[in-house]
Protein backbone atom coordinates (compact mmCIF):
# COMPACT_ATOMS: atom_id res chain seq x y z
CA UNK A 1 0.00 0.00 0.00
CA UNK A 2 1.38 3.32 -0.58
CA UNK A 3 0.93 6.41 1.56
CA UNK A 4 1.27 9.86 0.70
CA UNK A 5 1.16 12.85 3.43
CA UNK A 6 1.13 16.11 2.66
CA UNK A 7 2.01 18.77 5.91
CA UNK A 8 3.47 22.06 5.82
CA UNK A 9 6.73 22.27 6.11
CA UNK A 10 9.74 24.71 8.21
CA UNK A 11 12.61 26.60 7.15
CA UNK A 12 12.37 29.79 5.94
CA UNK A 13 13.03 28.74 2.29
CA UNK A 14 10.79 26.20 1.82
CA UNK A 15 7.78 26.54 -0.60
CA UNK A 16 4.42 25.61 1.29
CA UNK A 17 3.92 21.65 1.22
CA UNK A 18 6.31 19.05 1.28
CA UNK A 19 5.01 15.57 -0.43
CA UNK A 20 7.07 12.20 0.23
CA UNK A 21 5.82 9.24 -1.60
CA UNK A 22 6.76 6.11 -0.72
CA UNK A 23 6.47 3.80 -3.59
CA UNK A 24 8.83 1.10 -5.16
CA UNK A 25 9.55 3.68 -7.65
CA UNK A 26 12.80 4.11 -8.18
CA UNK A 27 15.27 2.93 -11.09
CA UNK A 28 17.07 -0.14 -10.34
CA UNK A 29 20.58 0.08 -11.93
CA UNK A 30 23.41 -2.13 -12.98
CA UNK A 31 25.97 -1.19 -10.53
CA UNK A 32 28.63 -2.30 -13.27
CA UNK A 33 26.98 -0.46 -16.38
CA UNK A 34 28.68 2.29 -18.08
CA UNK A 35 27.37 5.74 -16.47
CA UNK A 36 29.94 8.23 -18.06
CA UNK A 37 28.16 10.33 -20.72
CA UNK A 38 31.36 10.39 -22.95
CA UNK A 39 31.32 6.81 -23.59
CA UNK A 40 33.38 6.17 -26.90
CA UNK A 41 32.08 6.79 -30.19
CA UNK A 42 31.82 3.06 -30.69
CA UNK A 43 28.98 2.62 -28.16
CA UNK A 44 26.83 4.88 -30.10
CA UNK A 45 27.56 3.39 -34.04
CA UNK A 46 24.49 3.03 -35.62
CA UNK A 47 24.53 -0.36 -35.98
CA UNK A 48 25.92 -3.53 -36.55
CA UNK A 49 26.42 -5.78 -32.61
CA UNK A 50 24.62 -8.86 -34.19
CA UNK A 51 22.48 -6.74 -36.95
CA UNK A 52 21.15 -4.45 -34.47
CA UNK A 53 20.73 -0.79 -34.09
CA UNK A 54 22.14 1.22 -31.62
CA UNK A 55 20.37 3.59 -30.12
CA UNK A 56 22.36 5.34 -27.79
CA UNK A 57 20.26 7.97 -24.93
CA UNK A 58 21.91 10.12 -22.49
CA UNK A 59 20.32 11.15 -19.09
CA UNK A 60 20.99 12.25 -15.78
CA UNK A 61 19.54 8.84 -14.22
CA UNK A 62 18.04 5.92 -15.58
CA UNK A 63 14.52 6.02 -12.81
CA UNK A 64 12.40 2.53 -12.88
CA UNK A 65 9.89 4.61 -15.36
CA UNK A 66 12.95 4.77 -18.41
CA UNK A 67 14.36 1.38 -17.13
CA UNK A 68 10.99 -0.54 -17.69
CA UNK A 69 9.74 1.91 -20.42
CA UNK A 70 13.15 0.18 -22.04
CA UNK A 71 12.91 -3.25 -21.47
CA UNK A 72 9.11 -3.41 -23.20
CA UNK A 73 10.49 -0.96 -26.05
CA UNK A 74 13.37 -3.71 -27.00
CA UNK A 75 10.89 -6.69 -26.73
CA UNK A 76 8.68 -4.59 -29.29
CA UNK A 77 11.73 -3.80 -31.28
CA UNK A 78 14.12 -6.62 -31.18
CA UNK A 79 16.12 -5.02 -34.10
CA UNK A 80 17.13 -1.77 -32.02
CA UNK A 81 19.22 -2.13 -28.61
CA UNK A 82 19.18 0.96 -26.71
CA UNK A 83 21.96 1.97 -24.45
CA UNK A 84 21.10 4.63 -21.81
CA UNK A 85 23.42 6.90 -20.37
CA UNK A 86 23.03 7.68 -16.85
CA UNK A 87 25.50 10.11 -15.16
CA UNK A 88 24.50 9.72 -11.56
CA UNK A 89 22.92 6.34 -11.12
CA UNK A 90 19.72 5.96 -8.57
CA UNK A 91 20.48 4.93 -5.07
CA UNK A 92 18.14 2.06 -4.17
CA UNK A 93 20.18 0.75 -1.55
CA UNK A 94 17.38 1.03 1.28
CA UNK A 95 15.06 -0.94 -0.88
CA UNK A 96 12.46 1.68 -0.24
CA UNK A 97 12.56 3.16 -3.38
CA UNK A 98 11.43 6.50 -1.30
CA UNK A 99 11.22 9.74 -2.80
CA UNK A 100 10.99 12.90 -1.32
CA UNK A 101 9.30 16.30 -3.06
CA UNK A 102 9.21 19.52 -1.91
CA UNK A 103 7.62 22.04 -3.85
CA UNK A 104 10.01 24.89 -5.36
CA UNK A 105 12.82 22.12 -4.78
CA UNK A 106 15.67 22.98 -6.92
CA UNK A 107 16.43 19.62 -8.07
CA UNK A 108 19.40 17.33 -7.60
CA UNK A 109 22.59 18.25 -5.84
CA UNK A 110 24.46 20.73 -7.79
CA UNK A 111 27.79 18.17 -8.45
CA UNK A 112 24.97 16.02 -9.85
CA UNK A 113 24.05 18.30 -12.31
CA UNK A 114 27.61 19.19 -12.88
CA UNK A 115 28.30 16.15 -13.69
CA UNK A 116 25.73 15.07 -16.07
CA UNK A 117 26.37 19.10 -18.04
CA UNK A 118 29.92 18.62 -17.90
CA UNK A 119 29.97 15.13 -19.60
CA UNK A 120 27.43 15.92 -22.38
CA UNK A 121 29.14 18.92 -23.27
CA UNK A 122 32.14 16.66 -23.45
CA UNK A 123 30.52 13.65 -25.77
CA UNK A 124 28.80 16.14 -28.10
CA UNK A 125 32.26 18.75 -28.67
CA UNK A 126 33.73 15.76 -28.85
CA UNK A 127 31.49 14.08 -31.54
CA UNK A 128 31.00 10.94 -29.50
CA UNK A 129 27.15 12.39 -28.37
CA UNK A 130 24.39 10.19 -27.57
CA UNK A 131 21.62 9.90 -30.29
CA UNK A 132 18.88 10.75 -28.21
CA UNK A 133 20.04 13.49 -24.96
CA UNK A 134 17.63 14.98 -21.75
CA UNK A 135 18.08 18.54 -22.18
CA UNK A 136 17.43 18.71 -18.29
CA UNK A 137 20.05 21.25 -16.55
CA UNK A 138 21.87 21.37 -19.78
CA UNK A 139 22.46 25.15 -21.24
CA UNK A 140 20.54 24.74 -24.18
CA UNK A 141 20.90 28.06 -25.97
CA UNK A 142 24.43 27.20 -25.89
CA UNK A 143 23.69 23.93 -27.97
CA UNK A 144 21.45 25.23 -30.29
CA UNK A 145 23.76 28.46 -31.62
CA UNK A 146 26.53 25.90 -33.24
CA UNK A 147 23.07 23.55 -34.06
CA UNK A 148 23.82 20.63 -32.16
CA UNK A 149 20.49 19.59 -31.86
CA UNK A 150 17.49 18.60 -35.03
CA UNK A 151 14.49 20.16 -35.45
CA UNK A 152 12.16 17.48 -34.70
CA UNK A 153 9.30 18.53 -36.91
CA UNK A 154 10.07 16.96 -40.20
CA UNK A 155 10.72 13.63 -38.82
CA UNK A 156 7.38 14.16 -36.52
CA UNK A 157 5.74 15.62 -39.54
CA UNK A 158 6.49 12.59 -41.89
CA UNK A 159 4.99 9.69 -40.09
CA UNK A 160 1.39 9.71 -41.07
CA UNK A 161 0.78 7.04 -38.01
CA UNK A 162 1.28 9.78 -35.17
CA UNK A 163 -1.87 11.58 -34.18
CA UNK A 164 -1.18 14.81 -32.57
CA UNK A 165 -4.60 15.22 -31.35
CA UNK A 166 -3.90 11.79 -29.20
CA UNK A 167 -1.85 14.76 -26.52
CA UNK A 168 -1.78 17.55 -25.39
CA UNK A 169 -0.09 19.47 -28.02
CA UNK A 170 1.29 22.83 -26.44
CA UNK A 171 3.29 20.52 -24.32
CA UNK A 172 3.93 18.54 -26.93
CA UNK A 173 5.39 21.10 -29.29
CA UNK A 174 6.14 23.59 -26.17
CA UNK A 175 9.85 23.10 -26.63
CA UNK A 176 11.18 25.40 -29.53
CA UNK A 177 13.34 28.18 -30.49
CA UNK A 178 12.75 30.91 -33.23
CA UNK A 179 15.62 30.31 -34.35
CA UNK A 180 16.46 26.15 -34.75
CA UNK A 181 12.46 25.21 -34.25
CA UNK A 182 11.35 22.45 -32.36
CA UNK A 183 14.23 20.63 -30.86
CA UNK A 184 13.10 18.95 -28.06
CA UNK A 185 10.39 16.54 -26.68
CA UNK A 186 8.88 16.05 -23.50
CA UNK A 187 8.26 12.54 -22.09
CA UNK A 188 6.23 13.77 -19.23
CA UNK A 189 5.90 17.44 -17.54
CA UNK A 190 5.48 19.33 -14.27
CA UNK A 191 3.43 22.34 -13.44
CA UNK A 192 4.71 25.53 -11.73
CA UNK A 193 1.42 27.11 -10.56
CA UNK A 194 -0.10 29.66 -7.91
CA UNK A 195 -2.64 28.30 -5.68
CA UNK A 196 -4.88 31.24 -4.62
CA UNK A 197 -7.32 31.80 -1.88
CA UNK A 198 -10.39 32.59 -4.02
CA UNK A 199 -12.64 34.14 -1.53
CA UNK A 200 -9.34 36.72 -0.60
CA UNK A 201 -8.78 37.52 -3.51
CA UNK A 202 -12.62 37.97 -4.94
CA UNK A 203 -12.40 39.97 -1.91
CA UNK A 204 -9.52 42.18 -2.93
CA UNK A 205 -10.93 43.01 -6.10
CA UNK A 206 -10.28 39.72 -7.85
CA UNK A 207 -7.36 38.78 -10.70
CA UNK A 208 -7.07 37.79 -14.30
CA UNK A 209 -4.21 35.60 -13.89
CA UNK A 210 -4.03 35.01 -17.86
CA UNK A 211 -2.57 37.96 -17.99
CA UNK A 212 -1.29 39.77 -14.96
CA UNK A 213 2.01 41.23 -14.53
CA UNK A 214 3.86 41.39 -11.45
CA UNK A 215 3.42 45.12 -11.05
CA UNK A 216 -0.23 43.90 -10.16
CA UNK A 217 0.41 40.97 -7.87
CA UNK A 218 2.42 43.35 -5.63
CA UNK A 219 -0.29 46.13 -5.72
CA UNK A 220 -2.56 42.79 -4.94
CA UNK A 221 -0.42 41.01 -2.18
CA UNK A 222 -0.26 44.43 -0.55
CA UNK A 223 -4.24 45.28 -0.69
CA UNK A 224 -4.87 41.82 0.96
CA UNK A 225 -2.11 42.87 3.76
CA UNK A 226 -3.88 46.18 4.67
CA UNK A 227 -7.62 44.59 4.87
CA UNK A 228 -7.39 43.01 8.39
CA UNK A 229 -9.29 39.84 8.63
CA UNK A 230 -12.79 39.53 10.88
CA UNK A 231 -11.00 38.84 13.85
CA UNK A 232 -9.09 41.19 13.75
CA UNK A 233 -5.30 39.33 12.48
CA UNK A 234 -3.77 40.97 9.55
CA UNK A 235 -3.97 38.50 6.42
CA UNK A 236 -0.44 37.49 5.13
CA UNK A 237 -0.36 37.02 1.33
CA UNK A 238 2.70 35.03 1.03
CA UNK A 239 4.72 33.57 3.06
CA UNK A 240 7.71 30.95 4.06
CA UNK A 241 10.20 32.83 1.66
CA UNK A 242 12.96 34.46 1.42
CA UNK A 243 12.68 37.58 -0.75
CA UNK A 244 15.72 36.00 -2.51
CA UNK A 245 13.85 32.73 -3.43
CA UNK A 246 10.45 35.14 -4.41
CA UNK A 247 13.29 37.04 -6.89
CA UNK A 248 14.32 33.29 -8.54
CA UNK A 249 11.00 32.72 -8.91
CA UNK A 250 10.11 35.62 -10.54
CA UNK A 251 12.63 35.37 -12.74
CA UNK A 252 11.93 32.31 -14.02
CA UNK A 253 8.34 33.46 -15.43
CA UNK A 254 9.89 36.74 -17.19
CA UNK A 255 13.02 34.62 -17.84
CA UNK A 256 12.76 35.19 -21.94
CA UNK A 257 12.59 39.25 -21.32
CA UNK A 258 15.44 39.22 -19.35
CA UNK A 259 17.60 37.07 -21.28
CA UNK A 260 17.44 37.70 -25.01
CA UNK A 261 19.70 36.98 -27.64
CA UNK A 262 20.71 38.78 -30.86
CA UNK A 263 22.90 36.89 -33.36
CA UNK A 264 25.58 35.38 -31.41
CA UNK A 265 25.36 37.53 -28.27
CA UNK A 266 23.30 36.84 -25.02
CA UNK A 267 21.95 40.04 -22.99
CA UNK A 268 20.68 40.79 -20.13
CA UNK A 269 18.17 43.41 -19.31
CA UNK A 270 20.09 45.03 -16.22
CA UNK A 271 17.47 47.80 -15.80
CA UNK A 272 14.01 45.70 -15.87
CA UNK A 273 15.77 43.18 -13.08
CA UNK A 274 16.43 45.93 -10.69
CA UNK A 275 13.13 47.12 -10.97
CA UNK A 276 12.29 43.34 -10.53
CA UNK A 277 14.61 43.81 -7.15
CA UNK A 278 12.85 46.63 -6.12
CA UNK A 279 9.55 45.40 -6.22
CA UNK A 280 10.08 42.10 -4.42
CA UNK A 281 12.10 44.16 -1.39
CA UNK A 282 8.82 46.42 -1.76
CA UNK A 283 6.47 43.07 -1.44
CA UNK A 284 8.44 42.56 2.02
CA UNK A 285 8.75 45.98 3.69
CA UNK A 286 5.04 46.71 3.37
CA UNK A 287 4.33 43.25 5.45
CA UNK A 288 2.43 41.87 2.95
CA UNK A 289 5.19 39.22 2.74
CA UNK A 290 7.48 37.21 4.95
CA UNK A 291 9.85 34.49 5.26
CA UNK A 292 8.15 32.84 8.39
CA UNK A 293 6.44 29.95 7.61
CA UNK A 294 3.02 30.55 6.20
CA UNK A 295 -0.27 28.83 6.96
CA UNK A 296 -3.21 27.09 5.31
CA UNK A 297 -4.83 30.51 5.35
CA UNK A 298 -2.05 32.60 3.88
CA UNK A 299 -3.66 33.98 0.34
CA UNK A 300 -0.81 32.85 -2.41
CA UNK A 301 1.04 29.74 -2.12
CA UNK A 302 3.45 28.96 -5.14
CA UNK A 303 4.33 25.44 -5.86
CA UNK A 304 5.57 22.95 -8.23
CA UNK A 305 2.83 20.07 -8.72
CA UNK A 306 4.69 17.19 -9.43
CA UNK A 307 2.06 14.47 -10.15
CA UNK A 308 -1.00 14.88 -12.31
CA UNK A 309 -3.05 13.87 -8.90
CA UNK A 310 -1.61 17.06 -7.05
CA UNK A 311 -4.05 19.18 -9.52
CA UNK A 312 -7.16 17.97 -7.99
CA UNK A 313 -5.86 17.58 -4.49
CA UNK A 314 -3.84 20.49 -4.12
CA UNK A 315 -6.50 23.18 -4.36
CA UNK A 316 -8.94 21.23 -1.74
CA UNK A 317 -6.05 21.52 0.94
CA UNK A 318 -4.23 25.05 0.26
CA UNK A 319 -6.47 27.96 1.47
CA UNK A 320 -8.64 26.17 3.62
CA UNK A 321 -10.57 23.87 0.84
CA UNK A 322 -11.21 27.83 -0.79
CA UNK A 323 -7.98 27.22 -3.47
CA UNK A 324 -7.77 27.74 -7.08
CA UNK A 325 -5.16 27.25 -9.46
CA UNK A 326 -3.36 30.01 -10.54
CA UNK A 327 -0.90 30.79 -13.34
CA UNK A 328 1.89 32.80 -12.15
CA UNK A 329 2.51 36.92 -12.70
CA UNK A 330 4.50 37.36 -15.92
CA UNK A 331 5.28 39.36 -18.78
CA UNK A 332 1.49 40.37 -18.85
CA UNK A 333 0.53 38.21 -22.08
CA UNK A 334 -1.74 34.50 -22.12
CA UNK A 335 1.29 32.22 -22.92
CA UNK A 336 -0.67 29.17 -20.41
CA UNK A 337 0.23 27.86 -17.03
CA UNK A 338 3.74 27.04 -17.05
CA UNK A 339 5.50 23.59 -17.20
CA UNK A 340 8.87 22.05 -16.95
CA UNK A 341 10.05 18.83 -17.62
CA UNK A 342 12.92 16.54 -15.99
CA UNK A 343 12.33 14.03 -19.69
CA UNK A 344 12.30 16.06 -22.64
CA UNK A 345 14.48 15.14 -25.99
CA UNK A 346 16.81 16.74 -27.77
CA UNK A 347 17.68 14.75 -31.30
CA UNK A 348 21.61 14.85 -31.92
CA UNK A 349 21.93 16.46 -35.03
CA UNK A 350 24.60 13.57 -35.92
CA UNK A 351 22.77 10.54 -35.18
CA UNK A 352 23.06 8.38 -37.93
CA UNK A 353 19.90 6.43 -36.32
CA UNK A 354 17.26 9.17 -36.45
CA UNK A 355 14.20 6.70 -37.35
CA UNK A 356 15.13 4.85 -34.23
CA UNK A 357 15.18 7.71 -32.38
CA UNK A 358 11.53 8.48 -33.11
CA UNK A 359 10.41 5.58 -32.73
CA UNK A 360 11.61 5.09 -29.33
CA UNK A 361 9.99 8.65 -28.61
CA UNK A 362 6.85 7.49 -30.36
CA UNK A 363 6.80 4.47 -28.02
CA UNK A 364 7.23 6.81 -24.61
CA UNK A 365 4.64 8.51 -25.61
CA UNK A 366 2.03 6.09 -26.40
CA UNK A 367 -0.93 5.53 -23.79
CA UNK A 368 0.76 2.34 -22.99
CA UNK A 369 3.82 3.91 -21.39
CA UNK A 370 2.43 6.98 -20.52
CA UNK A 371 -0.40 4.61 -18.43
CA UNK A 372 2.37 3.08 -16.73
CA UNK A 373 2.22 3.41 -12.58
CA UNK A 374 6.19 4.54 -12.67
CA UNK A 375 5.66 7.47 -14.34
CA UNK A 376 5.44 9.92 -11.65
CA UNK A 377 4.92 13.62 -13.69
CA UNK A 378 2.22 14.41 -15.57
CA UNK A 379 1.38 12.47 -19.09
CA UNK A 380 1.65 14.00 -22.21
CA UNK A 381 -0.72 11.85 -23.70
CA UNK A 382 -4.41 13.04 -22.91
CA UNK A 383 -5.63 9.39 -22.42
CA UNK A 384 -3.13 8.36 -20.55
CA UNK A 385 -3.42 11.72 -18.16
CA UNK A 386 -7.41 10.94 -17.57
CA UNK A 387 -6.41 6.94 -17.35
CA UNK A 388 -4.09 7.81 -14.41
CA UNK A 389 -6.49 9.94 -12.51
CA UNK A 390 -8.97 7.23 -12.49
CA UNK A 391 -6.71 5.06 -11.27
CA UNK A 392 -4.93 7.38 -8.34
CA UNK A 393 -9.39 7.46 -7.57
CA UNK A 394 -9.82 4.06 -7.57
CA UNK A 395 -6.39 3.37 -5.28
CA UNK A 396 -8.16 5.98 -2.72
CA UNK A 397 -11.04 4.76 -2.56
CA UNK A 398 -10.16 1.02 -1.91
CA UNK A 399 -7.77 1.99 0.28
CA UNK A 400 -4.82 0.63 -1.34
CA UNK A 401 -3.17 4.00 -1.52
CA UNK A 402 -3.89 6.56 1.18
CA UNK A 403 -3.05 10.61 1.08
CA UNK A 404 -3.34 12.66 4.51
CA UNK A 405 -3.39 15.82 5.51
CA UNK A 406 -1.51 17.35 8.51
CA UNK A 407 -2.25 20.71 8.95
CA UNK A 408 0.42 22.87 10.82
CA UNK A 409 -1.88 22.29 14.27
CA UNK A 410 -4.46 19.25 15.07
CA UNK A 411 -4.43 16.05 13.83
CA UNK A 412 -4.13 14.72 10.36
CA UNK A 413 -6.92 14.35 8.09
CA UNK A 414 -7.72 11.80 5.60
CA UNK A 415 -8.13 13.30 1.94
CA UNK A 416 -10.89 11.95 -0.71
CA UNK A 417 -10.93 13.13 -4.61
CA UNK A 418 -14.49 13.42 -6.33
CA UNK A 419 -15.49 13.49 -10.11
CA UNK A 420 -15.57 17.08 -10.11
CA UNK A 421 -12.32 17.55 -8.49
CA UNK A 422 -11.13 15.66 -11.35
CA UNK A 423 -12.84 16.93 -13.92
CA UNK A 424 -12.04 20.47 -13.00
CA UNK A 425 -7.78 19.38 -12.80
CA UNK A 426 -8.30 17.70 -16.01
CA UNK A 427 -10.00 20.41 -17.71
CA UNK A 428 -6.86 22.73 -17.14
CA UNK A 429 -4.13 20.38 -19.00
CA UNK A 430 -5.23 22.08 -22.65
CA UNK A 431 -4.52 25.25 -20.91
CA UNK A 432 -0.94 24.37 -19.97
CA UNK A 433 1.49 25.69 -22.86
CA UNK A 434 4.61 27.66 -21.29
CA UNK A 435 7.82 26.20 -21.30
CA UNK A 436 9.97 27.82 -18.78
CA UNK A 437 13.24 27.78 -20.67
CA UNK A 438 16.04 29.09 -18.83
CA UNK A 439 19.73 28.12 -17.53
CA UNK A 440 20.07 26.92 -14.39
CA UNK A 441 23.69 28.40 -14.17
CA UNK A 442 21.90 31.65 -14.51
CA UNK A 443 19.23 31.45 -11.34
CA UNK A 444 21.89 30.16 -9.25
CA UNK A 445 24.12 33.00 -10.07
CA UNK A 446 20.70 35.66 -9.06
CA UNK A 447 20.48 33.78 -6.24
CA UNK A 448 24.22 34.01 -4.83
CA UNK A 449 24.19 37.80 -5.91
CA UNK A 450 20.76 39.11 -4.55
CA UNK A 451 20.87 37.80 -1.00
CA UNK A 452 23.50 41.48 0.08
CA UNK A 453 20.79 42.94 -1.65
CA UNK A 454 17.70 41.54 0.75
CA UNK A 455 19.73 41.85 3.75
CA UNK A 456 20.66 45.60 3.28
CA UNK A 457 24.82 44.93 2.35
CA UNK A 458 24.35 46.48 -1.33
CA UNK A 459 22.23 48.43 -3.24
CA UNK A 460 20.41 47.20 -6.26
CA UNK A 461 22.08 49.53 -8.75
CA UNK A 462 25.07 47.36 -7.30
CA UNK A 463 23.34 43.84 -7.33
CA UNK A 464 21.56 44.43 -10.45
CA UNK A 465 25.22 45.13 -12.21
CA UNK A 466 26.98 42.24 -10.63
CA UNK A 467 24.60 40.28 -11.84
CA UNK A 468 24.43 41.80 -15.12
CA UNK A 469 28.12 41.17 -15.74
CA UNK A 470 28.14 37.41 -14.23
CA UNK A 471 25.22 36.50 -16.49
CA UNK A 472 26.67 37.83 -19.79
CA UNK A 473 30.11 37.23 -18.95
CA UNK A 474 28.87 33.22 -18.68
CA UNK A 475 26.03 33.42 -21.45
CA UNK A 476 29.08 34.81 -23.91
CA UNK A 477 31.59 32.49 -22.95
Amino acid sequence: MRKKLIKWAAGASSMALIVSVFTACSGVNDPDAATDGTASAAASASSDVNGKQTLAVSTLTEDRFLKDAVDRFEKAHPDIDVQIRESVPMDTSDGKGTSKMRAGEEGPPAADRDKYVNSVGTALLSGNAADLISISYLPVDKYLATGMFADWSPIVSQDTDFNMGDYYVHVLQGITDADKGWYAIPIDYTLNVLIGNKPAIDQAGGVDDKTWTWEQFIALCQKIASTPNADGTTPQALGGFKPEDVLVYLTTTVYDRLVTKQGSISSFDEAAFKGYLEQVKQLYDSGAASSNLGNTSQVFSPMTMQMIQDLAILPKVVGGGDGEVLSPPGSGQDEGLPFDSDLAFALNDRSKVKPAAWEFIKFLLSEEIQSSASMMAFPVNQVAAKTRMDDFSKELQSGGDKMMFQPANGPAQSLSITDDQMNTALALLPSVGKYERKDDKVIGMIKEETASYFSGGKSSDAVAKAVANRVRTYLNE
